[in-house]
């Protein structure tokens, strides 16, 4: 069952974000990326939870990571649309070998060169961590022209 964490709204420093971040847990083994998207979208993204909707200068943006390929892709593929589409930019995270690079490319903002991200296993996620971290301080608007 997908829960939220913590909403947007529950802290205002960065240190209680981070503490947050660093108490969240991984939920199970079936990656129901789509659920995942239509959450994010519905619930998280939204103004009663902290997001600012209207205010083009804040970013919107998810960033998902994920060690399997998503439960149905179809279904993953038409949130990731629908995500973007409400202005949620997407970064993507594949760890291990069991992610489809084909879907995790389809699933990022575009460009999905930028935006897209894969280590081999989770002891190697720094390697990447870096650009990341500058997408999420930028905001995905200053690297992407679209985000659909």
């Amino acid at each position: 069952m997908l829960q939220v964490g913590f909403y947007l709204n529950n802290y205002t420093r960065t240190v209680d974000v981070t503490s947050a971040l660093g108490k969240l847990y991984y939920g199970g083994n079936e990656a129901n990326l789509a659920a995942a998207l239509r959450l994010v979208r519905s619930h998280v993204f939204t103004t009663h939870n902290g997001a600012r909707v209207g205010d083009r200068q804040v970013a919107k943006l998810a960033v998902v990571f994920t060690e399997n390929r998503s439960s149905n892709l179809t279904a993953t593929l038409a949130e990731a649309t629908a995500t973007r589409k409400a202005g949620i930019g997407i970064v993507t995270v594949g760890i291990g070998t069991a992610v489809d690079p084909y879907e995790l490319s389809a699933v990022a903002s575009y460009p999905n060169y930028h935006t897209m991200f894969q280590a081999d296993r989770l002891s190697n996620l720094s390697t990447v961590s870096d650009p990341i971290k500058r997408i999420i301080c930028r905001g995905i608007n200053s690297l992407c022209q679209h985000l659909v």
